[in-house]
């Protein structure tokens, strides 16, 4: 995946990349910003979450990331 199509995900889902990187448990901004611009790859996992996401319907994939958020950061 390149930063381009990570990008174009980010937006579908309407997120901002401080959000999406809280999602993801990443450390913030930057982290996205580097993937989206090419100097850092998203890995295998993040890879397969984004192209799971856009795979499914916009409201699918906000449940989703709602389910992520909740079980996220050591709940």
């Amino acid at each position: 995946m390149n930063g381009k199509e990570f990008k174009r995900i980010r937006e579908r889902l309407d997120l901002e990349r401080s959000e999406l990187a809280e999602v993801f448990g990443m450390s913030g901004y930057m982290a996205i910003a580097n993937i989206e611009n090419g100097s850092r790859n998203p890995g295998p996992i993040l890879g397969v979450l984004m192209k799971t996401l856009d795979a499914v319907p916009l409201k699918r994939a906000k449940e989703i990331i709602e389910l992520l958020r909740k079980f996220g950061h050591g709940s």
